[in-house]
């Protein structure tokens, strides 16, 4: 069968990450990312769940046994994408998995996030009719979060290089925050340069506005009052982890410029007095592995290269690492107790508490883009 233009793409894209995990993988994932401070990955528990593969929207996958994690006594449920076109609804109490939408074959869903009350998803997705079938630039789409209808379109590209992603809702859920990739077209150039704009718009039927320029990865505090984002200036290739009023204003910097390599996926704690997020090496790096050496990888973010889970005060700025797993495409959200975060990576679906302990692996499959944990 021969693949559409959008699935080679698509393949592109990822080959790069997993040739770096094969390697990794053969070095016994020893490979130091950050000097002679950095731990080798500590042991996580892969569990062995009874959710089979599904085929058809609303299917579930019943199990007359309870999952593998029911001592963890977890409740609600996990949406996340299933690389590279379902959004999948993971009951953790029974284990059972649906499916909330199968996109067309060369469709393609890079995140989706639930609102507050649980009733509307916001995903970025390429739909099948797109032109532009060698990228996999997104579109902003809603659909009910019970998957009763098929995606409404919320914000539809001007151009083919444009890419509208990160959706999230804001906690009172009157507004839907997003990254906006803007292809520059000044001067005659064609797509020479990007520009990314933090825009929000209010839901429904609100118009996009601008909040932020060279910013992206939006996430609001649990009362809304504030909002953290990651910086990226593209001719530095640089970013650093931010907070604003949930307007954009009065910004400033969460850590030093330049405390790591590469930072993303912030999220802020129940508490709102710490923000999780995503880091490549430790606090300091100025340099690449030898290993991104070899590969010749330039990183605008930390979904590209390895990286692990990290906290840092928002009074005191003091950054501590959670996490020694150097995983890949990480996005975390907390339970709705508070207890215990969920995360995906390109190589599962994982559970930890809010310290990093007890460190658990529930799905051991191809997961991508961002996870809700719902009641």
């Amino acid at each position: 069968m021969r693949m559409t233009e959008r699935e080679m793409a698509l393949i592109k894209r990822m080959t790069k990450t997993l040739l770096m995990l094969s390697l990794l993988a053969l070095a016994g994932c020893s490979i130091d990312l950050s000097g002679p401070t950095h731990k080798p990955p500590e042991s996580i528990y892969i569990m062995d769940t009874p959710v089979p593969d599904l085929a058809t929207p609303g299917q579930s996958g019943l199990s007359s046994t309870p999952p593998a994690w029911a001592g963890l006594k977890l409740g609600g449920h996990l949406i996340y994408v299933q690389i590279p076109r379902q959004i999948i609804k993971l009951d953790l109490a029974s284990g059972q998995k649906s499916i909330l939408f199968d996109a067309p074959g060369n469709a393609f869903v890079s995140a989706v996030q639930v609102s507050p009350d649980d009733k509307q998803l916001v995903m970025a997705y390429a739909p099948p009719e797109d032109p532009a079938l060698q990228s996999v630039n997104t579109d902003l789409y809603v659909m009910p979060a019970d998957g009763s209808t098929a995606p409404q379109v919320l914000l539809k590209r001007a151009d083919p290089k444009e890419d509208f992603f990160n959706p999230v809702w804001s906690p009172d859920g009157k507004y839907i925050y997003y990254s906006h990739l803007i292809p520059d077209l000044s001067g005659g150039r064609k797509y020479t340069n990007y520009q990314y704009d933090l825009e929000r718009v209010a839901y429904p039927g609100g118009q996009p506005e601008k909040i932020l320029d060279s910013a992206f990865w939006p996430r609001l505090s649990p009362d809304g009052s504030k909002l953290a984002y990651v910086s990226f200036v593209p001719s530095t290739n640089s970013n650093d982890l931010y907070m604003a009023n949930a307007d954009g204003s009065q910004p400033k910097l969460v850590m030093p410029a330049g405390a790591f390599f590469a930072v993303d996926a912030p999220l802020f704690s129940p508490d709102g007095q710490t923000i999780l997020f995503s880091a490549v090496g430790e606090p300091q790096v100025s340099s690449l592995s030898w290993l991104d050496q070899l590969l010749g990888v330039q990183v605008a973010e930390a979904h590209t290269v390895p990286s692990d889970w990290w906290s840092v005060s928002i009074k005191s700025g003091k950054a501590q690492q959670l996490t020694h797993i150097n995983g890949t495409g990480l996005y975390a959200d907390f339970a709705p107790d508070g207890q215990h975060v969920a995360f995906t990576s390109i190589t599962g679906l994982f559970v930890m508490r809010p310290d990093g302990s007890n460190l658990i692996q529930l799905i051991n499959e191809g997961i991508g883009g961002s996870v809700s944990w719902t009641r």
